[in-house]
């Protein structure tokens, strides 16, 4: 089921850095400037909570290339973000006349 809206994840300082040079040697895809410059205001805020498009987060999880523990980590934890966002979508969605959800 695929949902629009944002994704956010918490991460580590180091998650963060690792994720900041990860995009770096991600294969260009469209969105990357986006997640690429939203890293960066988060480094430079020093804010450990990061906010994507839903679209733009399921393009980067993709395309990540998990060189190490941290990216690794993020790669899960954007995986459970955008799972945690479809389940959070369904749950919001109107129940029909018959008591059904809609689809």
């Amino acid at each position: 089921m695929r949902c629009e809206g944002d994704v956010r994840i918490k991460l580590s300082r180091a998650e963060l850095t690792a994720a900041r040079e990860a995009i770096e040697l991600t294969p260009h895809f469209e969105g990357r400037r986006e997640v690429r410059d939203t890293l960066r205001a988060a480094v430079r805020a020093r804010s450990h909570s990061v906010t994507l498009e839903r679209e733009v987060a399921e393009r980067f999880v993709r395309r990540l290339v998990a060189f190490d523990l941290p990216t690794v980590l993020l790669r899960t934890k954007l995986l459970f973000a955008i799972q945690d966002a479809d389940q959070q979508a369904s749950e919001q969605q109107p129940a029909t006349a018959d008591g059904a959800r809609a689809a």
